[in-house]
Order: structure tokens, then sequence, then C-alpha cells
């Protein structure tokens, strides 16, 4: 979902949260579920072309939407965080000289399994300029990848 924040008159502002109906965003549902939950209707909705995408265009008055946006972004960051550590999940299990490969079948699955392992504030690393980088240690993505990686059934043995 993208979300801008305009000037509007009196010192005031409009947020507007674009949503891609042809293939939304992860965060899309819950912030969806979360505005419902929270009861909050936008001023305008309409349907249309956003950058060559059908999508759906919500406006929200900033005071209406208060300290609601902190919860919305707070979402929204949830799902990037997560985004970036899956990029660096499959970065470091192929840049190696002993890679960790998964039919491409069980990739999604020994991901996400990752995922709950290496998604944790020690993933992250504020930087000088006070942004943040993901700094994963590729070999224990590696280690912890390998046993998932590993066939099972009765003619595997460990030799």
């Amino acid at each position: 979902m993208i979300i801008k924040v305009e000037p509007a008159e009196f010192f005031m502002y409009r947020v507007i949260m674009i949503s891609n109906l042809e293939n939304p965003d992860p965060e899309d549902p819950e912030i969806r579920d979360y505005m419902e939950a929270q009861e909050l209707e936008p001023k305008y909705r309409s349907e249309g072309d956003f950058e060559g995408r059908r999508s759906e265009s919500m406006q929200f008055g900033g005071c209406y939407l208060g300290k609601h946006t902190g919860e919305i972004n707070l979402i929204q960051q949830r799902y990037v965080e997560e985004e970036i550590v899956v990029h660096e999940i499959k970065r470091h299990l192929g840049e190696s000289d002993r890679p960790v490969a998964f039919p491409e079948e069980k990739l999604e699955g020994a991901v996400a399994e990752l995922l709950r392992t290496f998604n944790n504030e020690e993933a992250f690393k504020k930087m000088d300029d006070g942004k943040y980088q993901v700094v994963l240690d590729g070999e224990a993505v590696r280690q912890a990848a390998r046993p998932r990686s590993m066939p099972r059934g009765p003619c595997w043995s460990r030799s």
C-alpha cells in the first residue's frame, strides 16, 4: 500500500492510501483489518488507474486518522522488514563455496522457518546516518538451513 501525505487547506493535511487491486501488497489485508476494527472510514474512496495498475484510493483527513497513522506505519514496517530479511536469507543461502539449495516446492516453507529464527532485533544494525541495515551471519543462516535441505526417507543416510 502506498501512503501519501499531502497538505490541505488551513494548515491541515490529508492522507491518501493507494492499494493495488490486481497485485495487493502483503500488508494490505492487515491494514484494512485494522482500519475496519477501528471503524475508520475514508472521506473519499475511488477506484482507477494509478501508475498503470487498477487501484483503490482512500482519502482521510490527517486529524481523523490521528494516532492511527503510527499503528498503520508499524504494520507496514513489519512487512518491509520481513521482505528485507527474506531477501538476505535467500542471498546467504547461495553465496558460499558450500551453498544450501532447496527444491523449488520447499524453498518458500524453508525460508519461512528461517525467517522465524532470524527476523529479530539482532538482524538490524543502526548505521551512523540513523538508518538500519540487515546484518545476518551468512554461515549461521546456511548452518540453520542445512538440516532442512537434506532429503528424508528410508534410503537416506549420513555418510
